[in-house]
């Protein structure tokens, strides 16, 4: 029952830490400061605090699990990474542009909502199929 619950904790904090970042690659490609405020706000209140739990829970998981030499979680691993460290980068920059007062977008924000989709595109259905 335990597992039950921390897997619905994981796959809220999923969700929540995606709905994060889609409004911070949205909010930070726009030139007024206020699209660019929610966007940090959506960093501090969404997807940071989401992104500690999942990399709480889902390590829990894959224990509880015991996955942990299944090829299909370590490929996942690439993939949250990868949008781990996306984030990363969204963030400082937010911060960098809001400090500087820039009004043109770097092109990270351009690219940030495709490669956060895909992301969690190929993440959902390694953990969805298992195929390797």
């Amino acid at each position: 029952m335990l597992y039950l619950w921390i897997k619905a904790v994981h796959l809220i904090a999923v969700i929540t830490f995606i709905a994060g970042m889609v409004t911070m690659a949205l909010g930070g490609r726009l030139a007024q400061p206020e699209w660019r405020r929610i966007a940090r706000r959506a960093d501090y209140g969404l997807a940071s605090p989401a992104l500690i739990v999942v990399w709480i829970t889902g390590p829990a998981l894959a224990i509880m699990a015991n996955w942990w030499h299944a090829p299909w979680l370590m490929a996942k691993l690439v993939f949250v990474i990868v949008v781990s460290a996306l984030h990363g980068r969204l963030s400082a920059t937010l911060r960098r542009l809001e400090r500087d007062g820039r009004t043109n977008p770097p092109a990270l924000f351009g690219r940030a909502l495709p490669i956060t989709m895909l992301s969690m595109a190929v993440i959902v259905a390694l953990v969805i199929v298992k195929p390797f």
